[in-house]
């Protein structure tokens, strides 16, 4: 099976080889500047505007999408462990409010629903 795709490129750049010494031959009168032919670097060429436009729009778009995500992961954690720390602080220890109170506050006695109220003195301070 021949490859006809690789035929005609070998048959392109035979013709790209021998293209520049037969126009360096028909002109001899234009002198040494025009023996070296401008060839583009390596055959590249420049992508259109619109082209660097959409890639430019594109990597913007993932940018901010990305970074929304990442950036609410990370609030949505941060969130998630201050209110579980929070819940272990009022499991394990109900009256935690109290403990800094300044000395000589009077006892205060908290209910479920976050309602203070001074205790009483039971008469045992003379």
């Amino acid at each position: 099976m021949a490859d006809e795709f690789f035929d005609d490129e070998q048959e392109l750049m035979e013709a790209a080889g021998s293209a520049p010494s037969t126009a360096r031959t028909d002109s001899p009168q234009r002198g040494p500047a025009a023996e070296q032919p401008a060839a583009p670097a390596a055959g590249r060429e420049a992508p259109p505007f619109w082209m660097v436009v959409a890639i430019a729009l594109i990597a913007l778009v993932l940018g901010v999408v990305i970074g929304y995500l990442i950036g609410t992961s990370t609030a949505y954690s941060a969130l998630e462990a201050a209110q579980s720390a929070e819940m272990t602080d009022t499991a394990s220890d109900t009256d935690s409010s109290t403990s800094m109170l300044p000395e000589g506050h009077p006892e205060l006695s908290i209910d479920e629903d976050g309602t203070a109220t001074v205790v009483e003195g039971d008469g045992t301070d003379a």
